[in-house]
């Protein structure tokens, strides 16, 4: 696994130490600098509620992140943010961040590339140069699984001892509510956020069709993990945190 406050440790200096009071005017959305949120709280403001008419809105505290995904992807910033209490902040450079990730390997690489597409509503193709590394490589690290269409991969609460390649057909992620909160199709990947943060799954997935899984152990996916840098380590928790952010926005 990934220990997340492990990996902070490293980057926790005085020069990357950002201190904000509760009445500073203190802009997040400064192109190329990102933040974790060390103590203190804001408020984040997402999209227009179709239903309501009024912005989708979500805490951000302590250990949660600022603009990681906009700097990953050189987007402008999505989410606006009003400050709560006094914060602290570490701070980060976005272009070292990309210039890190380009040279990380294709197995961090995909996790980001997905992770991404999901906070963004990317269209997504097949991800054949992941899913060919894994065919071509001469160690067994996947084994392939089918599941007929309805049929569940995995329910919320169980243990997370697998994270899954889509080589044929397309899952759903549900939530404890019932409600779908993505449709995953061939050559996107999913399970890997429970092994990297060490807990039991959040969600249950199902098979929309019948679908064809690459099955990759845990031990395998924190090994290929640990090969890449302490930043783009800690860069893939914060993807899935600000995914898991999304879907709580209200």
């Amino acid at each position: 696994m990934l220990v997340f406050e492990e990996l902070l440790e490293k980057f926790k200096n005085e020069e990357n130490l950002v201190k904000v009071g509760v009445d500073d005017k203190f802009n997040f959305t400064i192109k190329d600098q990102i933040f974790v949120i060390e103590s203190g709280s804001v408020k984040g403001y997402g999209a227009q509620n179709p239903k309501t008419g009024l912005k989708e809105t979500q805490n951000f505290e302590e250990h949660d992140p600022i603009g990681f995904a906009e700097a990953m992807s050189s987007r402008e910033h999505t989410l606006k943010f009003r400050q709560l209490s006094d914060i602290t902040l570490i701070k980060f450079n976005g272009a070292n961040l990309r210039q890190q990730i380009n040279d990380s390997d294709i197995f961090a690489k995909t996790i980001i590339k997905y992770s991404l597409g999901r906070i963004f509503g990317l269209k997504k193709g097949n991800n054949f140069s992941f899913e060919d590394s894994l065919l071509d490589s001469k160690e067994k690290i996947f084994n392939r699984l089918r599941f007929p269409k309805d049929s569940t991969i995995y329910n919320a609460g169980s243990s997370s001892k697998h994270m899954y390649l889509i080589e044929k057909g397309s899952v759903q992620i549900v939530s404890s509510e019932k409600k779908v909160l993505a449709t995953l199709n061939a050559g996107e990947c999913f399970g890997e956020a429970a092994i990297l943060k060490d807990r039991n799954r959040n969600y249950t997935v199902t098979a929309k069709v019948d679908c064809s899984l690459l099955a990759i152990e845990k031990s395998v996916v924190e090994q290929k993990m640990s090969n890449n840098s302490p930043l783009v380590q800690l860069s893939v928790i914060m993807l899935l945190k600000r995914l898991e952010l999304m879907n709580t926005f209200k």
